[in-house]
């Protein structure tokens, strides 16, 4: 059996289960039901398992919904009701925590499901996707899954289909803690942390600093919402907006960009990695 994750457990001994259901409508307290369930296991950032099936819901699919989804009553008709489908769910939930795209809107439907089929939910950690993305992509116009993919620069050609959908969260999920583990950020407890963003931050400030008294050079990842995407560039650091070892998201980083060759400013929590280079010269001007 596996072991329940703890506050002291690395993400990548973490089995993170990743689910993404479709429906027969939009709230499961109003009858609506699922009718079609994609599961990922994710470990170490590698897949070890899946699953997905169509399930027949038991009632009609609102057109609203099968506009969307593009599934239809004659595709369920046939497909197993979620009871039978339990035995193949089950063992991947077993130890698991709960991965999801706005992921109480699934867990709602799923705990609505093992309430129909006579058998407990389990109390199980949960982990939202779309959270992270806020936090670690801030300054977006939107924040549907696929306009996400797009900005980190994944492709989505299917969508609103479960087990694809649970795939590119399950990579989303993978990219995003591969980041906070380049911050050094390796406990699953941080992921869950209100101040991740501040923790993160406090990590790029305190490896600036250091290029601004060493005179190095940073390599940096940064997030651009004006222009939708992510750029790598080598800066020079020239300075902050504020004084050195102060933590601050809205912190502008001033240097000079021999990608762009002029100087720029860069927000701080929109450098999404960061890296001490000694390659190239430093630039006064």
């Amino acid at each position: 059996m596996n072991r329940p994750a703890d506050a002291n457990s690395l993400l990548h001994e973490v089995d993170f289960l990743v689910v993404d259901v479709e429906t027969t409508g939009l709230s499961a307290a109003r009858g609506d039901r699922i009718c079609e369930i994609g599961a990922v296991k994710i470990r170490g950032g590698e897949i070890r398992d899946s699953f997905g099936t169509l399930i027949n819901p038991g009632r009609p699919i609102a057109p609203a919904a099968s506009a969307v989804n593009h599934i239809t009553d004659a595709m369920v008709s046939r497909a197993p009701r979620f009871a039978d489908a339990l035995p193949s769910l089950l063992p991947l939930l077993r130890g698991s925590v709960i991965v999801g795209y706005n992921a109480e809107f699934d867990l709602s439907f799923l705990r609505n499901e093992f309430l129909l089929a006579g058998r407990q939910w389990e109390n199980h950690r949960m982990v939202d996707t779309l959270a992270l993305a806020r936090k670690l992509l801030p300054g977006l116009r939107k924040y549907p899954q696929e306009f996400v993919a797009g900005i980190v620069g994944l492709a989505f050609p299917v969508k609103h289909r479960a087990l694809e959908d649970a795939t590119m969260t399950a990579t989303l999920f993978t990219l995003f803690t591969s980041m906070l583990r380049s911050h050094g950020v390796e406990q699953f407890a941080d992921v869950l942390r209100p101040d991740l963003i501040t923790l993160l931050c406090a990590k790029r400030r305190a490896l600036i600093d250091t290029a601004l008294r060493n005179g190095n050079n940073l390599w940096i990842k940064y997030l651009s919402p004006s222009a939708n995407g992510i750029s790598s560039r080598v800066i020079t650091p020239i300075g902050c907006s504020t004084a050195a070892g102060n933590v601050s998201a809205d912190t502008m980083v001033v240097g000079f960009c021999h990608t762009a060759r002029e100087e720029r400013t860069f927000r701080l929590d929109r450098i999404l990695d960061l890296r001490l280079i000694h390659t190239l010269p430093r630039v006064s001007e």
